[in-house]
């Protein structure tokens, strides 16, 4: 990969050859991090992943009022909230604080039903791990697709809700029985858009006897292949790289 990339750097004009001292240079920190050793998966076929993930998940946006979204309305306190509570609300904050360089404003902030979890799921392979990552298709997405965590899900809108499909090991992150917890904690949300959020972190271990059928959305990864994509930008989603954190 890297005397290709060269090769096309031969081929291209550069202002001068520090600029291509500092190409080399970043290129040879991007592939140091993505050595891919003896995982399952090489950087391309990962690549190649991504961006058939990217085309089997088409999502079109288009603005309309808030009066025409089924099932959703203003409740009499003036909360936009689904009509079975679940979800989330959009309320209305007015700040004041007297340190920022605006003194006080108004503005809407999401009040989550539930609080999150984000779980990550890790094996051993020859005293190496690797991480279960999947490809997640989100809404706001200017890539449309980005890796995410093993799970991120509110467990709350799952209950007694047979329109939801439950993701993924959504039991095992649930209420882990067959799988190891290695660490759990949690973390707060971004306060300026989600009001008072906390998010359940846990990180399982896959015991080395037991093996997992995985759909098509989901992939192992080394640490250093996760790093590759955090490097390339865009491509790793904020519920990963929160998770990714607990691991230092």
């Amino acid at each position: 990969m890297k005397n290709a990339v060269l090769s096309l750097l031969d081929a291209t004009p550069l202002a001068d050859s520090f600029d291509r001292l500092k190409l080399e240079s970043r290129l040879g920190q991007l592939l140091s991090r993505a050595d891919d050793g003896d995982a399952p998966h090489s950087i391309a076929d990962l690549i190649q992943w991504l961006d058939d993930m990217k085309a089997c998940n088409h999502i079109f946006q288009k603005r309309v009022g808030l009066k025409s979204l089924a099932d959703w309305s203003m409740s009499s306190n003036g909360y936009l909230s689904h009509k079975n509570g679940k979800f989330f609300k959009v309320v209305g904050m007015r700040v004041t604080s007297s340190s920022r360089e605006v003194k006080a404003w108004d503005q809407p902030i999401l009040d989550n039903a539930g609080t999150g979890i984000i779980g990550l799921l890790t094996k051993y392979v020859k005293g190496v791990p690797y991480f279960l990552m999947q490809a997640k298709a989100e809404v706001g997405n200017r890539n449309s697709v980005q890796i995410g965590p093993t799970v991120q899900f509110t467990q709350e809108n799952y209950v007694d809700n047979e329109k939801l499909k439950k993701p993924f090991l959504y039991e095992e992150f649930h209420d882990p029985k067959n799988l190891i917890i290695i660490k759990e904690n949690r973390q707060s949300e971004e306060g300026a858009r989600f009001y008072r959020e906390q998010h359940v972190h846990k990180i399982l271990l896959l015991p080395e006897d037991q093996t997992l059928d995985l759909p098509l959305e989901y992939r192992w990864l080394s640490y250093g292949q996760i790093r590759y994509f955090i490097d390339l930008g865009e491509c790793v989603n904020s519920c990963a790289r929160s998770i990714l954190s607990c691991l230092t």
